[in-house]
């Protein structure tokens, strides 16, 4: 080897150290603390929750109202009766931390929706998936799919 080509492999050397010096100066600064990271999730409609928030949530269940048997056969006796068929109303309640799946679960238990997969389907096309609201709802069996999200999501 000449003095040249030692001088030469010692400078390339010398500007690798440089160059990954200040990539690694460079990367520290754009790291997030966890409050930027939590505030940067909230504002892309994520719910960030700790250990203990999320220990402390209740089951996603929703309630649904029930008929007593009494009352379903006095509502079959006048259903009998009258001609024209009335739908029935019933209520669901929504509550925090239920994701959409879990609502339509609700719903298709309650008998609101006979088929999940098309309303799931509905509500993604319709981006109506991230604005359900949390509440108590009234919906009545002959509803369709868009009447359900628009009770929803006000």
């Amino acid at each position: 080897m000449t003095k040249q080509s030692v001088r030469s492999f010692g400078f390339g050397l010398l500007a690798a150290a440089a160059a990954f010096f200040l990539f690694d100066y460079t990367l520290k600064d754009q790291l997030l603390s966890n409050e930027e990271m939590i505030q940067l999730l909230e504002e892309n409609n994520y719910t960030v929750l700790t250990t203990n928030e999320l220990n402390e949530q209740p089951a996603k269940t929703a309630s649904v109202e029930t008929i007593s048997p009494a009352e379903a056969e006095k509502e079959q006796i006048m259903g009998n009766e009258s001609a024209v068929s009335e739908s029935k109303e019933i209520t669901v309640t929504i509550k925090a931390g239920m994701s959409s799946d879990d609502i339509i679960d609700a719903l298709k238990k309650a008998r609101v929706i006979d088929d999940e997969e098309s309303f799931n389907t509905y509500l993604k096309e319709n981006e109506y998936s991230s604005k359900l609201q949390i509440g108590t709802f009234t919906f009545s069996t002959d509803m369709s799919n868009e009447e359900i999200a628009s009770t929803l999501i006000k």
